[in-house]
């Protein structure tokens, strides 16, 4: 797959695309597609519809992902490192920014000897929150403080008072989806009510917005991450990555990601008043390595 013709024929839609030259994008779609693209028909079906729809607008896309492919072992390695965290703090208190159905969260409390009893929950999908909510309650942990807010971190942050604190906050694969200037926002607010601040996120390359191999690396990871899945291919690609990958490529369509290397979350997380404790490699996934970061 990689440099195969199918990518390269994607890499070229994917620059029409960036460069809103239509025409050109669906031709070079259907070629990809007939070299095997698997994300091709995808994002032509989404062209079709003038890209309205982001990456989080269909949760059941969403969980096909998280719970297929390569994400079985990064939530794996994930969670295996969350636990070790909340052993060696530890802490009493967790807040979790983006939880989504609670895939990372749930086996890292599961799994850890001194798991925190006291658990605030923030995800501005209800869907997503609610699976999350129920799960919790139904494995019988025992929490002496679960509470739910259906709301986005950026709201959050923005409603704290003086008197909610955390030992630890938590936020795996999320704050991704924040806006550069409201994620700094909201950091800032975070820093005064958190003692200390996991996150995990994927290391992405160092590439040129724009270039011929940023267009190249779009399309062979896409694809690679796509290959990992059997029968929800479809659900995945036309639900969830090609919408993400449509928000990354056009200005007209509302981003819904601005990922970043590990190096430039730590100097954000440093602006925002944060110190580095540590950085652990978790897993090399199909897209990028997955790292968790530690702050106080």
């Amino acid at each position: 797959m990689q440099n195969s013709p199918s990518t390269r024929r994607l890499a070229e839609a994917l620059a029409a695309i960036a460069g809103d030259e239509q025409a050109r994008a669906r031709d070079a779609l259907r070629a990809a597609g007939d070299d095997g693209a698997l994300l091709a028909q995808a994002l032509l079906d989404l062209l079709d519809e003038d890209g309205a729809r982001t990456a989080y607008d269909r949760p059941a896309a969403f969980e096909a992902f998280i719970r297929g492919g390569d994400n079985l072992p990064l939530y794996r390695a994930t969670s295996a490192a969350l636990a070790r965290l909340y052993d060696t703090l530890p802490a009493a208190s967790l807040l979790d920014l983006g939880c989504g159905d609670g895939m990372a969260l749930i086996p890292a409390l599961q799994g850890a000897r001194r798991a925190p009893r006291h658990l605030d929950l923030v995800e501005p999908s209800p869907a997503l929150l609610g699976h999350a909510s129920e799960a919790l309650r139904s494995i019988h942990l025992p929490l002496e403080h679960l509470l739910a807010w259906p709301i986005s971190a950026q709201d959050f942050a923005a409603s704290l008072r003086a008197e909610q604190q955390w030992d630890l906050a938590q936020s795996t694969f999320a704050l991704q989806s924040l806006p550069p200037a409201e994620r700094r926002q909201t950091l800032r607010r975070l820093r005064p009510h958190v003692r200390q601040l996991a996150l995990v996120e994927f290391d992405v390359p160092v590439l040129e917005p724009g270039s011929a191999r940023y267009f190249a690396s779009l399309a062979q990871r896409y694809e690679r991450a796509l290959a990992a899945y059997a029968r929800d291919a479809e659900l995945v690609a036309g639900g969830f990555l090609a919408p993400m990958l449509l928000g990354q490529l056009r200005q007209a369509s509302r981003p819904s990601n601005w990922e970043q290397p590990v190096q430039a979350w730590l100097e954000e997380l440093r602006e925002a008043g944060f110190a580095t404790v540590r950085t652990e490699a978790l897993y090399d996934y199909s897209w990028s390595p997955a790292v968790l970061m530690l702050f106080e």
